[in-house]
């Protein structure tokens, strides 16, 4: 019997970026995350399954899709398009009849070697920059059997590799993985464990043991902070944060990522609400102090990654 080719869920590849690591590089985001956190920007990398978004400022509300649901889910409300989300299963079938392309399915299956050959497309690039490919998510470091074949063959083509995590994972997926790994973009998003499950749904015990190991390995590690007003923006612990920092041996440097709202738009395509409306985004001359907070330390920062 022939073995079935390994196949994980991707939302989306992007190119050319130049945020997720050092150089040009291909950014590979896979569905499916263990962590809820309230400000997330992209609520679509959060379930493992393939969702429907749609977007009504692009729908020409043409009626198509109607009839085409097999399921009946979606009906014409007071001129906007509504989709049942408890009747839909996201079979597609809206997206094949949806010509302005404002319904569209969020996530594709792809196996190793897909994924590979997107990777190649841009080798010319990441070696002139000192550039590879970045993995990210939702979490990446999911499915330890698909990442180990995905991580050995793109290393096997000399492609530098980062994984952008939350750690929150058993540490034998790391460990798994670690041969093929340059370099890890890692969240701390609170160092209190108590608000930490608050705000994400998880404790931070193992992200943080994680990231201990990762250093003790001697890999290099980007610390990220999303910074969100009133939640974990104090002084206290961007302190305490950076003590803990202190501690590792392998950081390269720390990355404040100061709020958003560009996910907005993501929450609306799939009728969720938007849990930061009422949060404003962080002036600069405070990121500026948080910024000198964090060099008080003795750490290199950045603002924005």
């Amino acid at each position: 019997m022939l073995q079935m080719t390994r196949q994980r869920l991707v939302l989306n590849i992007y190119r050319m970026t130049v945020h997720n690591g050092p150089g040009l590089r291909t950014l590979i985001v896979f569905k499916g995350c263990p962590l809820q956190c309230l400000w997330c920007s992209t609520p679509e990398s959060q379930k493992y399954q393939v969702e429907i978004g749609i977007n009504r400022k692009t729908c020409n509300l043409c009626g198509n899709c109607i009839p085409a649901c097999p399921l009946h889910a979606i009906s014409l409300v007071d001129g906007i398009i509504n989709i049942n989300r408890t009747v839909c299963d996201n079979c597609g079938k809206c997206v094949e009849v949806c010509y302005p392309q404002a319904i569209k399915l969020l996530g594709t299956y792809m196996s190793v070697s897909e994924l590979v050959q997107e990777a190649e497309k841009d080798i010319v690039f990441y070696n002139n920059s000192g550039g590879g490919v970045t993995i990210s998510g939702g979490e990446p470091l999911l499915e330890p059997d698909f990442n180990e074949e995905l991580l050995r063959a793109l290393k096997s083509k000399n492609i530098n590799i980062g994984v952008d995590t939350s750690g929150y994972v058993p540490w034998v997926f790391i460990e798994r993985v670690l041969p093929y790994i340059d370099f890890f973009l890692w969240d701390i998003k609170h160092m209190d464990s108590a608000k930490h499950q608050a705000l994400t749904g998880v404790p931070n015990e193992l992200i943080l043991s994680n990231a201990r190991a990762v250093s003790d390995r001697g890999i290099s590690l980007y610390i990220r902070i999303p910074v969100i007003p009133g939640y974990n923006d104090s002084d206290e612990n961007i302190r305490a944060t950076c003590e803990f920092v202190k501690t590792l041996s392998s950081v390269i440097q720390v990355d404040l990522l100061p709020v958003h709202h560009l996910g907005r738009a993501r929450y609306e395509s799939l009728d969720r609400l938007y849990p930061l409306e009422n949060v404003q985004l962080i002036p600069d001359d405070r990121m500026q102090t948080l910024k000198m907070l964090v060099e008080s330390y003795g750490l290199r920062c950045s603002i924005g990654g």
